[in-house]
């Protein structure tokens, strides 16, 4: 079915740089610990890879719009230099919780093979791009498709206390309790906002790192017609949720580019659990 959220990429995410279909892969933040004690340093790599595993990112202010850290004072831009990694070293100076957002450049990437975007665009459940693809009369590779890439990280200082709230990227995951100090019997619940409104019928990703060492398990939820989504969780676990949504350019901007698709990459990573538990 075609979504009616059909428009122009973001104005902010016109500059398209090349790119590889291996860039398709999920996006994150990964702190070293995601509780900390008050006082204590925070590290925190932007990783890109599949299944929570992947490579380092190092900390570069041209491939990012915004990268902050809010915390119960405001909104603070993240500090670094060029080439540090991890890309976030810092000591947070308020106790409570402390969200994290990477609001990254857009890139692009050609499908040179044929396959490869069918097999993307099913295993993010957005089967309505393929039959748009078909309608528009779109080659079955030898296109471009632009991407961007909205990161969030939850920490939890000291007592964790607080509450996530949007941060200003358009296209984000909103936590609706507290991952350290709500009760998660039911689960955390989520919202995925798309412009301020909640998306629906968007599949959510669920990779959990098991505290154990074992192997990361994946599983999907979907958002309904409010945009909110059920992560079910363990105690003590780490967290990558992910959602994909994907929408078509401008037509300036397909000339230009030669993107026909622009694809938007939501994350969020978290602990579960009390803290001090």
């Amino acid at each position: 079915m075609l979504k009616k959220q059909i428009i122009p990429v973001l104005a902010v995410a016109t500059s398209l740089l090349t790119g590889h279909q291996a860039a398709a892969h999920e996006f994150w933040l990964d702190a070293i610990d995601y509780t900390i004690e008050s006082g204590a340093e925070l590290q925190v790599e932007i990783r890109v890879g599949q299944d929570f595993k992947g490579n380092k990112y190092s900390f570069n202010p041209n491939q990012f719009y915004d990268f902050s850290a809010t915390d119960s004072s405001g909104k603070h831009p993240i500090e670094g230099r060029i080439g540090d990694s991890p890309a976030v070293t810092m000591v947070p100076p308020l106790n409570g919780l402390l969200v994290l957002n990477h609001f990254s450049t857009s890139q692009l990437l050609t499908y040179a093979d044929d396959g490869k975007f069918e097999s993307f665009i099913e295993n993010k459940g957005l089967n309505w791009v393929l039959e748009e693809h078909a309608k528009r009369g779109l080659p079955e590779f030898g296109f471009g498709e632009g991407y961007t890439r909205f990161a969030k990280s939850l920490i939890a200082v000291g007592d964790g206390a607080g509450q996530d709230a949007v941060t200003g990227m358009p296209f984000e995951l909103v936590a609706l309790a507290n991952p350290y100090t709500d009760d998660l019997t039911s689960g955390l619940p989520v919202r995925l906002i798309w412009q301020g409104e909640g998306l629906a019928d968007i599949q959510v990703d669920v990779f959990r790192r098991p505290k154990d060492g074992s192997e990361v398990e994946k599983t999907h939820v979907k958002t309904d017609a409010t945009g909110r989504a059920v992560i079910p969780v363990i105690d003590g676990d780490v967290y990558l949720v992910n959602a994909v949504h994907m929408i078509i350019p401008a037509q300036a901007d397909i000339e230009r580019t030669g993107a026909v698709w622009h694809s938007l990459w939501a994350s969020m990573t978290f602990e579960a659990g009390s803290v001090g538990d």
